[in-house]
């Protein structure tokens, strides 16, 4: 799906990016604001990489100190996937001959451009406001004025994970260690860089003795302590502006580390440095600080202290859900993942027919099972996790306040069968209690930044039992306007009677003519 350019009368389907210094209607606040700029004499942009959010509303802002006229070309990936770095544009400029100085060195209507700051002349600025592309990806800005493209390039990555890092590059080298080397005596195999601000292993082309150094810039927003972990195997360490923040170093299994350092608002060099001697390979950075909650700032998860490979981001088509059926960490050995592309995410424990766990953001990291030997549980690979209730969702009791049946590896009382998917590949399970059979539906709800969850349960039976419960959630549990809210982080809605019971939200099941009905609403609490 390709994003369009934005008018000031239709945020779509127009042909021209919006050059006013005031923001136009919808974009008086935006989700991200970059500033690039020309280096002078240099012929280079000062940022020459930068990820942003799916569909999120960005301003950005050209300054050109430089004494020669340039302009930022945003192109679609094409079909290299950016990394022809938008040449087919730059063709398309010179055909235009002499018009070309008549037309700013600017191929209008070419499919391949997505935002264009116009010709800025020297000592001049121009801002434009989009919305940033809804399919991930990495999408190249190029400068088109002739003989600037080789120099004048650079890539904005549309990700999830967007993060405040850019200009990331990586040196990759082979060789043998027990400890980090001193990297700037040796040459590269390879340089390169990475457009999604992510520190990965993926530009690797060997499993076992090979090191990288990672260096970029990272925008503080606010003075302050900040704390950067590293969950390496083998060893690594963290720079920040040249002073080493985390030491990792040595061989090791998987080993998280962290570091903390007083810093100032504004863009900071970080630098991670680090070696693979055998066996298993992992790399995970994150970090936390003054206006920042813990964020990852690499791919995957750090799961159980970052054992096991990371990288393989599982994701949903646009539209559907992808389907991940294995070992799911609190969600057991028969657990089935579904990832939904509106951004929302559950698991569903198969041995004990429950929604095990929900969150938002990526869905699950497939490297451990894939590439890895398989072993271990995978947590989700997202943010916002909240747990459901351990053991069955479903119990009969002697009243609604007796205490509930405790949790079992696998539930004697129900039978697993399978789950239907419709034509978005969206399941709904089934199972039985019984002689009591359950349509459990869950489904996605777009709307934000990430959706909500609805779930329907539809129950049937020819000799309905007259004490049948339902555990929706646990813990601390409030009623709110609209619900009740479980732990501060999740509001629970349904049409159906519910009591707190035992610090339980449970809910009666009342059968009609052999037929009951659940219906829940699931929305993170803001």
């Amino acid at each position: 799906m390709k994003s369009r350019l934005l008018t000031f009368a239709a945020l779509c389907g127009a042909t021209l990016s919006l050059h006013a210094q005031a923001p136009p209607k919808g974009f008086e606040k935006v989700d991200q604001e970059i500033t690039i700029s020309t280096l002078q004499a240099a012929m280079k942009y000062d940022v020459r990489s930068f990820s942003v959010k799916p569909n999120a509303k960005v301003k950005l802002t050209f300054k050109n100190p430089d004494d020669l006229p340039h302009n930022l070309i945003l192109c679609t990936p094409g079909k290299s996937k950016g990394g022809d770095k938008g040449k087919e544009v730059i063709d398309a400029v010179l055909k235009l001959g002499e018009k070309g100085v008549e037309q700013n060195w600017e191929p209008k209507g070419h499919p391949r451009i997505l935002h264009s700051t116009g010709m800025v002349q020297p000592k001049k600025e121009s801002v434009i406001w989009f919305r940033a592309p809804k399919k991930e990806g990495n999408y190249p800005y190029i400068c088109t004025f002739p003989g600037h493209f080789e120099l004048m390039n650079g890539m904005m990555a549309v990700s999830k994970r967007a993060n405040p890092v850019t200009n990331l590059t990586y040196k990759f080298y082979h060789g043998k260690w027990d400890k980090l080397p001193d990297f700037s005596k040796m040459e590269p195999k390879k340089t390169g860089t990475l457009a999604s601000g992510l520190f990965e292993l993926s530009p690797k082309d060997r499993d076992n003795e090979f090191g990288f150094v990672f260096t970029g810039d990272i925008e503080c927003p606010k003075d302050g302590i900040y704390t950067f972990t590293v969950t390496s195997d083998d060893g690594s360490s963290l720079y920040i502006d040249n002073t080493r923040v985390v030491n990792n170093d040595g061989v090791h299994p998987a080993k998280a580390t962290k570091g903390q350092v007083r810093l100032k608002a504004g863009k900071r060099k970080i630098e991670v440095r680090y070696f693979e001697g055998g066996g298993e390979q992992s790399l995970f950075v994150e970090w936390a600080g003054p206006g920042v909650k813990k964020q990852p700032l690499s791919p995957g998860a750090a799961s159980g202290g970052g054992s096991g490979p990371s990288g393989m981001l599982i994701a949903a088509a646009d539209g559907e859900a992808a389907i991940y059926r294995n070992f799911i960490a609190d969600a057991g050995s028969r657990a089935i993942g579904v990832g939904y592309s509106e951004g929302v995410n559950l698991t569903f424990d198969a041995n004990n027919m429950r929604v095990a766990q929900i969150w938002q953001g990526d869905f699950m990291d497939g490297a451990r099972h894939w590439n890895g030997r398989g072993q271990g549980f995978q947590p989700p690979a997202g943010d916002a996790v909240i747990k459901l209730p351990a053991g069955a969702a479903f119990a009969s009791l002697d009243s609604a306040g007796a205490a509930w049946p405790k949790a079992e590896t696998r539930s004697s009382e129900f039978r697993f069968r399978g789950y239907h998917l419709n034509k978005k590949q969206q399941p709904r399970f089934h199972y039985e209690m019984g002689e009591v059979a359950i349509k459990d539906t869950p489904a996605p709800v777009a709307g934000g930044e990430y959706g909500h969850l609805t779930r329907s349960l539809q129950l049937s039976a020819k000799n309905a039992p007259a004490n049948l419960y339902f555990r929706a959630a646990s813990g601390n549990i409030t009623v709110a306007p609209g619900g009740f809210v479980v732990n501060g982080d999740l509001m629970i809605s349904t049409s159906s009677k519910a009591t707190i019971e035992a610090n339980e939200l449970r809910l009666p099941v009342k059968f009609k003519n052999g037929t009951a009905t659940i219906e829940l609403t699931y929305k993170w609490a803001q």
